[in-house]
């Protein structure tokens, strides 16, 4: 095998000439691989945004699904201080009972997380970074709201067991009923709160299509057995087109 031996520089004109092309190419090297990498990142960046927007979409969807069993939530907890006021005075009607509860959908994050973990979010610029993080923290609020005021539906359940009055009874279901307000007010305000946010992302909600009837929505004197077979907490995937 024939091996060259590099050309000895004569003068300062032919060194810097082959010192330059040497400088060029490492320097046109580094611009591709760096045009590569930003390539990629773009295609990652790319890929988490639309994987967390997808997330976003399905969270607030399962808001909207909540949002519209509001109005039989709002007349069941007025039946209820009917009831705690009957209790109270030892009127409570004897027969079926059916209180039922709100509709709670968990909060989805895992694909947050992983965009977070894998350092895809910190592709993102500044602005928007924040403005996930601010979005999902209304999750987080949202979900806390919601698990506070199922416990406050669990104690105003008592009420299908016909229990005999009491005054320690009647404050403890007048101040469930007050938490149940209250716990509603925040849901709905995170629900209103989020849903302005990602519409400023240009996010929507998606659109879930849910058949069965809403615990809260049953008549309020239908047998446990009856209502149970009207009842589904789940909702139909996926999303409507």
């Amino acid at each position: 095998m024939e091996i060259h031996k590099p050309k000895a520089v004569h003068n300062w004109r032919e060194f810097f000439k082959e010192y330059s092309i040497i400088v060029l190419g490492v320097i046109t090297a580094l611009l591709g691989e760096q045009a590569v990498e930003k390539l990629h990142d773009r295609a990652r960046a790319a890929e988490a945004r639309a994987s967390i927007r997808e997330e976003i979409a399905r969270n607030l969807g399962y808001m909207n699904v909540r949002e519209a069993s509001e109005a039989c939530m709002a007349r069941r907890l007025d039946e209820v201080d009917g009831l705690i006021a009957a209790s109270a005075a030892g009127k409570l009607p004897q027969d079926a009972l059916w209180i039922g509860q709100p509709i709670n959908f968990i909060m989805l994050d895992g694909k947050y997380k992983a965009a977070t973990q894998s350092g895809a979010v910190s592709l993102f610029g500044d602005g928007e970074q924040a403005a996930y993080s601010s979005l999902y923290a209304l999750f987080v609020t949202y979900w806390e709201q919601s698990q506070g005021e199922m416990h406050t539906w669990s104690d105003l359940r008592a009420l299908e067991k016909h229990p005999p009055p009491s005054p320690v009874l009647d404050w403890q279901l007048r101040s469930a009923v007050q938490q149940a307000r209250d716990a509603r007010y925040g849901v709905e305000l995170s629900r209103q709160v989020a849903l302005h946010d990602a519409a400023g992302m240009g996010v929507g909600p998606a659109r879930y299509k849910n058949l069965a009837m809403p615990p809260a929505c049953i008549p309020l004197h239908t047998p446990r057995e009856a209502a149970l077979k009207l009842v589904s907490y789940g909702i139909y995937n996926p999303p409507v087109p």
